[in-house]
This record gives C-alpha cells, structure tokens and sequence, in this order.
C-alpha cells in the first residue's frame, strides 16, 4: 500500500509541459488521404477484410469505406445507409461501434460473413423521443463490396441510451462473445443532471436492462447470455463488469487481456484491464481509490426536488453534502486502474473543462506487431480535448504499464476519435471530429479544429527491427517476414531439432497447427488474407516461443 501511494504522490507533481510529438521526427510521415469534411463525424474506423478502411458515421449515418492506396484525397463509398433506422440530434447518439467476425479477415466469401452495428434509435410513438440503443448483424457481401440492408438481424435492443455518454464501442473477443461498452448516460451533469447515476445498479432478472448504464457487457454472436457471464449479486446477465463512467474504446491483446480507456470527471482519465464481474469504482471512486481530488454530488437527491437550473461542477446543490471516496469505504470487487495519464490531482481543480488535468480518451489500440524501436507492446489512445493521441508502453506481462510516461505520439488543434493500425506493423490511420470543443496539445483554451472529418495516414518510415539472434535459446526467425506466399522457419538446432507449430489471427483463433516440424521449414501462407498472425513454436503442448507474422 505505502509503495502505490507513493507513486501517486509522484505523478500528482508531474508538471503538464508541451511535448513535442514523436511524428515531428524524421522518422515519421503524416499526411490527410482525405479532404476536410469528408467524412460526416466519423465514430469507429477499422481495418477491414477487403484491405479498405471502413468507418462509421454517428451523425451521416452511415457505414462507408476507402481505399488508403487510392491517389490522394481519397473519396468515401458508402456500404450501408441506415439513416431510416437511426435517431441522431445531439453530441453523443447515432451510429456508433462496428465490429467484423474473424472468419471474414480470412476468406471474404465465409459463411460466416457477419459485420455487427451499434446505433440509437427512437422507441417513441408517438411525438416524443425515446433513445433506445440497438446492436444489428448485417451480411457481407464480396461482390459488391457493401453490407447487405436487407439482412438486418437484431442482436438485442431496448437497452436505454442518450444524448450524453453512450460509449458505444464494439469488439469480437478471442473467445467469439460480443462486447460492448455502455457509459452513465451522462446522468448527474447538465441537462441530465437529475438522472441518478445507475452505474453501481445491478440486474435482479435476466431482463433487467434499465440497470446496463456504466457497464461493459459481453454477449453471445446471436445476443443471448453466455453461460461463463459472471454472477454478481445473485444474477447472471448480460452484464461483464461494472461501475463505469463512460469507456469509449475497448480493445483486446493477442494475450486475450481487455484494454479499455475511459472518461473521468474533472480528474482521473482511466486506463483499465477488464475483468470478468470487477467493480471499476464509478461515481463512488473516480481513477485510485485514493480521495484525491475528487467529490461526488448526487444531484438527483436535492432535498425539495431536483431542478438542472444552475447546474455546477464546482458546488453541491443546498442540503446534498458532498461524497467522498472514503465515505463509506472501497466498493465490493473494486479494480482500480492501471494509468491515468497524469490526470489524478491532490485538490479537486476549479476553472473549466478544458483546464482540468482530464484528456478525453476517445478510444484505445493496441500496438504488438514489434517493428518499431523502443515501442514493445503499447497502447495507442486517441484524446479529444488535448488534441493528442498518446502512447504508453504495456510492461512484459501486459498486465500494467511500463511507466506512467505518456507520449505525444501525435498532435493537433483537432478531436482525434479513433485510431486503426495497418496490417504493415507501420502506418496507423486516425479520423477527427468536424466540430467541437478542444484546447489542442496547449491545454490552456479553446482552439478551432484544423482538421474536420479527416483520414489521417501516419506511417513510420524509419528503420525497423531485426532484433533476432539465432544464438539465443528458443529463439526462432521468420523470413521473410512480412510476407504474402510463404515463409521459412529457423530455428536454433543446439536447442531442439523439430517442434510443433501454431499459427494463430489477431483473435486468439488457430488457423494452422503442425505436430512437427524441422528446421528451415517453409510455411505456405498463400491462403492467409492480409493481417497480423501469431507463429508459435511448440514443444509437448508448451509454448516455446512467439513471433508476430505480417501477410502482406
């Protein structure tokens, strides 16, 4: 305890100075492939199967996809128009998260050719609003290069959403479940400041969604409840973990760990690693449990009546006395966060939203393919008030960070959304905002947006690793590597003369397993679609040693 404490200590006196971002070097290459406004706020862009980017538009409504080897600036086609389904009219609704089967990144024409969709829809009748949330599968089709409209099945709706702190990210894990992240719904804070914050409620039946706000939840590819699902307090759900605030990005490693980045107050951003059934604190705890710099106001129980008329940040309502995080002590099954990008402060900061120490992560990647220096396995978390996207290395394990020292990967006076990385191991694509309030990397005041609704190609081009020394045990080299028809194995003979072999994608899946093979051994990868691979040497069931395997 006195260990953590004192690292906190540490970081609450981390002076904010401005970095100059690593893409300034020489090493790096950062141009728009699109024009300003191109894309109509872009929510979630991926990598898609057919090496296109495919992208979501919360407010055009659309799924559309470009082709970053087009000539420059790249047009926008669309895959599917669901503007007939989807309700928008405020920052935080509309078409939100995607995510692909895996079986789709290896053969175009799968049975299994599944694309997911989250968007909020309006479950009024009549002439009021009801935002209401819906994930959909739709089917791929090869041919035309689109998402069929009319094979639209519903995975579950009727889950509660909102102006505000929708979340709203998708991903299909290494074990096939869907997982979605669902924030507070902005509850206690403006308009919706008399809406309690439900994210320590917890279901009392199999159908209780109204209790889902500020939770992540994990679902069967059909939307039933798994069976392995956590049971917390006595019910088990659809709900995975809870006490969250708003987690905008989710990502999973080749290790099968969780990643989520997720919004504080004024204080303590979140990084976190997943859990099955763990408490992430919010609003009781806001980053560490460590009552620093934070207090919590349930607005909702105004003596009187609730009334969102002179909403602060700063000042409880008369006769609500403010919470802090060791009232009423550390929650049931509590897992605090691995980072906070600095944002935790010994007194809770005054001024406005755009000085307070929070970034506004956006969403998360993860960065594992191993060919640029220094940067082993890192997150990547696009940010939309500072303007920046960080990077922060993840220690050996993965189970934490190597340091809480946040790059300035890249910056701008923009909202970077998200983020996607090239099956190249070396150029990552970001999309921003058109509009909206950010201080730009100076965090000091309000800046226009310099780049609206763009592609951003960032691409290292400096010089790579070749970190393979045969003359180390169980070590073992692919070349070449990246490849697109083959690739050799070799292997140092002082250890072994043959091993078993497993080639796994970027979702845990074995795609080929080989009870023996011997050194200098060439691996057919003509059959593999374009992406990232993980090649396992194998002796009696254990893992020798990995390598990360790029099909160009």
């Amino acid at each position: 305890m006195k260990t953590k404490f004192l690292v906190i200590t540490l970081l609450i006196y981390l002076p904010i100075t401005a970095q100059t971002p690593g893409t300034d070097g020489a090493n790096w290459t950062v141009v728009n492939i699109t024009a300003d406004n191109e894309l109509d706020y872009p929510n979630t862009i991926i990598y898609g199967p057919d090496n296109y980017l495919w992208i979501t538009e919360r407010k055009g409504k659309k799924v559309v996809k470009i082709d970053p080897s087009a000539s420059i600036p790249i047009s926008k086609t669309t895959m599917l128009d669901l503007s007939t389904v989807v309700y928008q009219d405020a920052g935080q609704d509309g078409l939100m998260g995607i995510a692909i089967h895996p079986d789709l990144y290896l053969n175009l024409n799968t049975s299994n050719n599944y694309v997911y969709i989250a968007y909020t829809y309006d479950d009024d009748l009549g002439s009021g609003v009801s935002r209401k949330l819906r994930i959909e599968r739709y089917t791929y089709n090869s041919g035309t290069g689109t998402l069929n409209s009319g094979s639209a099945t519903t995975i579950i709706d009727g889950l509660d959403a909102s102006n505000d702190h929708n979340s709203g990210k998708l991903q299909i894990g290494p074990d096939l479940k869907l997982y979605y992240t669902i924030g507070d719904q902005g509850a206690n804070q403006f308009g919706n400041a008399c809406n309690e914050i439900q994210a320590q409620d917890l279901p009392t039946s199999t159908t209780d969604y109204d209790t889902y706000k500020g939770k992540i939840l994990r679902l069967n590819l059909d939307g039933s409840i798994p069976s392995d699902n956590p049971t917390i307090a006595g019910i088990q759900s659809h709900v995975y973990s809870y006490g969250h605030r708003n987690p905008q990005g989710i990502i999973f490693g080749s290790n099968g760990t969780l990643y989520s980045s997720e919004h504080g107050p004024k204080v303590d951003d979140e990084i976190n690693i997943i859990e099955a059934g763990k408490n992430y604190g919010w609003p009781e705890i806001a980053g560490y449990y460590d009552n620093l710099g934070y207090g919590y106001c349930n607005w909702s129980s105004t003596p009187g009546g609730c009334t969102t008329s002179g909403f602060s940040d700063h000042n409880c309502p008369s006769g609500v006395t403010p919470i802090t995080e060791f009232t009423s002590g550390m929650p049931l099954n509590f897992k605090e966060p691995i980072g906070t990008y600095n944002s935790t402060t010994a007194i809770e900061p005054s001024g406005d939203w755009l000085t307070w120490p929070t970034v506004g992560p956006s969403s998360i990647n993860i960065y594992e393919a191993g060919l640029i220096p220094d940067w082993g396995t890192s997150l990547l978390i696009p940010t939309l008030k500072r303007g920046t996207i960080n990077r922060v290395k993840l220690n050996t394990a993965g189970d934490g960070l190597e340091s809480q020292i946040y790059e300035e990967f890249h910056s701008s006076n923009d909202r970077y959304r998200d983020i996607a990385l090239d099956p190249d191991g070396i150029t990552f694509y970001a999309i921003t905002d058109n509009s909206g309030g950010t201080s730009g990397p100076s965090g000091t005041s309000s800046v226009s947006i310099e780049n609206p609704g763009v592609v951003m190609k960032i691409q290292y081009v400096g010089p790579t690793l070749n970190s393979y020394d045969l003359s180390k045990t169980n070590e073992f080299l692919l070349v070449p590597n990246p490849t697109k028809n083959y690739t050799k194995i070799s292997f140092n003979l002082n250890t072994k003369a043959s091993f078993g072999l497993i080639v796994s994608d970027i979702h845990g899946r074995t795609i080929t397993h080989i009870k023996e093979i011997n050194n200098n051994y060439n691996l057919q990868t003509s059959n593999l679609s374009n992406g990232l691979y993980f090649v396992r040497l194998i002796d009696k069931n254990k893992e020798i040693a990995t390598k990360k395997l790029v099909i160009q």
